[in-house]
């Protein structure tokens, strides 16, 4: 198994998130979900991330999702199902399309660049199809036709590598112990994410949150205050770097110098999507050798 620079893991993490999110937060997707009477808040992004799994329970969607209240999850599916579930997989294609064609011009969706980009992420996911254990997002989407479209067959492939990666961070969360609460807190505590903004998005009260402070705070992870000891900031490095560990196969198949070529390709792309939804969510550089 050849090495791989584990920064490069990461570097292709920032490079196509953006792109996979015109699922949930490009304007022409949440109308097109909208209009098929997924109208929650919530409705785009677990109607885009659940469609590939089929009918399956509520209790395994809380595994793979994995820091959700379970209450949150009950109640998003409980809609979702009741707006025709089995026709999610088009219908979520349907959304990634319209965001797509309004955040890029004709020219554009037409272009050799978008079209070499597809091809390129299409090879890499190809390498998660090959690799499904323990990776059930991941092998679920690995498993959908490649549309014929590149800017469609881009982001499926982003969405592939996404789920994959994230079936990988759920592996890390628990080799570190850190349930769905826990999880979130510790990253709050980190600085990268706020707790009024996470908190609500994960749907956990104030009852649930403090508990899970204060069992990190008696494993000696956190302080009283809610932020990082040494140990737990030990412990959030090993999480983000067992998750690049993790993620590497897909790049390692497609190597330095071509996973170099889809980042420059893909880049604008990214940022382009991400200015269409007014996120700020910067791309970064490749890594440097």
């Amino acid at each position: 198994m050849r090495p791989l620079d584990l920064r490069i893991a990461r570097a292709m993490r920032d490079l196509l998130e953006p792109y996979h999110l015109a699922v949930v937060f490009a304007p022409a997707a949440l109308a097109v979900f909208k209009e098929a009477g997924l109208d929650r808040p919530w409705s785009p992004y677990f109607a885009g991330r659940v469609a590939p799994l089929g009918e399956v329970s509520t209790s395994v969607v809380d595994a793979v999702f994995y820091h959700f209240d379970p209450a949150l999850t009950g109640l998003e599916l409980g809609h979702i199902r009741a707006a025709d579930a089995e026709k999610l997989l088009a219908l979520r294609l349907e959304a990634v399309d319209a965001g797509l064609r309004a955040a890029f011009e004709p020219d554009l969706l037409a272009s050799p660049q978008l079209a070499e980009a597809a091809e390129l992420a299409v090879e890499a996911a190809a390498a998660c199809a090959a690799a499904p254990y323990g990776r059930p997002l991941g092998a679920a989407n690995a498993a959908l036709p490649v549309p014929d479209q590149p800017h469609l067959a881009l982001w499926q492939a982003a969405t592939t590598l996404r789920e994959w990666r994230g079936d990988g961070h759920n592996t890390a969360l628990l080799a570190a112990e850190l349930d769905g609460v826990e999880a979130l807190t510790s990253i709050v505590a980190t600085g990268s994410e706020r707790r009024r903004s996470l908190q609500p998005r994960r749907g956990w009260d104030d009852a649930a949150w403090q508990a899970g402070i204060d069992r990190l705070v008696g494993r000696g992870l956190l302080t009283a205050e809610g932020g990082l000891t040494p140990a737990g900031a030990e412990l959030r490095e090993q999480v983000e770097s067992m998750t690049d560990r993790l993620a590497a196969a897909p790049w390692r198949a497609l190597g330095p110098e071509r996973c170099r070529r889809l980042h420059a390709l893909a880049a604008p792309l990214s940022a382009r999507v991400a200015e269409s939804m007014g996120l700020r969510m910067p791309v970064g550089d490749f890594p440097e050798a």
